[in-house]
């Protein structure tokens, strides 16, 4: 009888022996995962990243360092990448932040696109700007800056909220006029004007209201250039697909 007990006694121990031994494994098996993935995170390049991304200046991807902008956009994913995020997150935290046009890639950008398609909510507020573009025509420098206008309707649901504003050249800036009060003007960013704005200045347009966006076109800053000009103008708001919206102007410039 007593040599009954401590056979079981001793496959107890067994079994507990045994479970330790499992779970000590586990523990050591997942402990080299994390350090596996912790290695992959800490493995993204940020020379593997600046490709992917142009510069709205010089139209180089942005580790030419060919101007402020650039070398902004690059120090952005340095920083994304010292702060250990993995090589989606640091595209996805790009892409939102200087908008879907900033892709070198086409492909890229369109996969980018439909991702956000997939994860934007049906109640989501819908950016809409018309027409996509207009042409000034003949913009004498003897009179001065031209203007024109474009039209913003929220077609979604919930407020539209638009935060700020990007030119593609120093000559063109831009404003939103929303119930008869305008905004700050904003202007190609890394030439002191968008600097000086406040940070936190922000409009919203309810559901099925409109406003203007309202475009300055500046031929004296371009001294003795004369023929056709294209620019562009980049909207940036809440609507979580579209949350770079562009249109743009052409125009001749002459004497």
């Amino acid at each position: 009888m007593l040599n009954a007990k401590l056979k079981n006694l001793s496959l107890v121990l067994i079994g507990f022996l045994f479970f330790g031994l499992l779970v000590t494994t586990g523990l050591k098996s997942n402990k080299n995962n994390l350090k596996f993935n912790a290695s992959v995170i800490e493995n993204v390049s940020a020379q593997e990243i600046y490709p992917m991304f142009i510069c709205p200046c010089c139209g180089k991807t942005i580790d030419a360092g060919c101007c402020p902008m650039a070398i902004e956009r690059k120090a952005y994913v340095d920083g994304l990448v010292q702060g250990g995020l993995s090589k989606d997150e640091i595209v996805s935290s790009y892409a939102k932040k200087y908008g879907l046009n900033s892709f070198k890639d086409e492909a890229e950008k369109e996969k980018f696109r439909q991702k956000l398609i997939q994860e934007a909510p049906l109640n989501r507020p819908i950016i809409s700007i018309e027409p996509k573009e207009r042409d000034l025509g003949d913009i004498s420098q003897a009179k001065g800056t031209a203007t024109t206008e474009f039209q913003i309707t929220n077609q979604g649901q919930g407020d539209l909220i638009i935060d700020k504003i990007e030119t593609s050249c120093g000559c063109t800036s831009a404003s939103v006029v929303y119930q008869d009060a305008e905004s700050p003007v904003f202007s190609m960013p890394g030439h002191g004007i968008n600097e000086e704005i406040d940070e936190n200045w922000q409009v919203a347009i309810p559901f099925g209201e409109t406003a203007e966006l309202k475009v300055y076109y500046d031929p004296n800053m371009h001294g003795d250039f004369r023929g056709t000009a294209i620019r562009e103008i980049h909207v940036f708001s809440n609507d979580p697909i579209d949350f770079e919206k562009k249109v743009q102007i052409e125009l001749n410039q002459v004497d």
